[in-house]
């Protein structure tokens, strides 16, 4: 249904102005073209908030989308109304991917089945995609291993994690395996990771302290995995 209302508040708002502009002759009319303009945009950023906040994925693509689509539909409209038919179609068809998404994510967490992942690989994007200032989203290459004992495989699972918390090689997470495509993980939501290499419990507080900056400045990027590990060596072997 928000998606709908999206998608509306994009193409009539530009459809609406292209009318005015036909029949505008004088200063009153271009200004309801504004408004109707400049109106359709806010409430579509609006109607867009809302599909965000209760979307399971990541939505940067869609606030794109948001504040792109609107402004190339207006100013074509009144050109030719097969652009603000392609604006539609884009709309539509990153709503419908939005939706089967959200399902596939709905049906994991309702039905998924329980299981662990040994982390194999954390795989660094080619932008840091920090989520706030305090966490960042990560693709990890895993070792599914189910629940019910049977055999285990590869998968990959996209997860935030707080800064300087990242899961590392040989770590241990608790996932969600979808029974209709086993592929399809996701980590438990708020369940610690198990770690490998824990940090050892009479390390010194000022070193457990720099540790950690280490960990936050490798999450943020400022550190290669290879400087982060030869600084965690001179560290932990003085």
């Amino acid at each position: 249904m928000l998606a709908a209302l999206w998608l509306v508040l994009i193409v009539v708002p530009a459809l609406l102005a292209a009318r005015l502009l036909a029949v505008a002759g004088d200063t009153s009319h271009k200004g309801w073209v504004v408004g109707v303009w400049v109106g359709g945009y806010v409430a579509q950023i609006l109607a867009f908030r809302a599909i965000s906040a209760r979307s399971p994925r990541p939505v940067g693509l869609g606030w794109l989308l948001a504040t792109t689509m609107p402004w190339v539909a207006d100013w074509t409209a009144p050109v030719s109304g097969w652009a603000v038919a392609a604006c539609g179609v884009v709309v539509i068809a990153y709503a419908v991917w939005l939706v089967a998404a959200a399902y596939r994510v709905d049906r994991l967490r309702s039905g998924g089945r329980s299981g662990s992942a040994v982390v194999l690989e954390v795989i660094r994007p080619t932008f840091n995609v920090v989520v706030n200032k305090d966490s960042a989203r990560r693709e990890l290459k895993v070792r599914v291993e189910p629940a019910d004992g049977a055999a285990g495989y590869e998968a990959r699972v996209a997860a935030t994690f707080i800064l300087g918390e990242m899961p590392e090689p040989g770590d241990r997470l608790a996932v969600l395996i979808d029974p209709a495509d086993p592929r399809h993980v996701e980590a438990v939501a708020g369940e610690p990771v198990e770690r490998a290499a824990p940090i050892p419990e009479d390390l010194d507080a000022e070193v457990a302290e720099q540790l950690r900056k280490l960990a936050t400045m490798r999450d943020r990027g400022d550190l290669t995995d290879a400087e982060f590990s030869t600084a965690r060596k001179r560290l932990l072997n003085p």
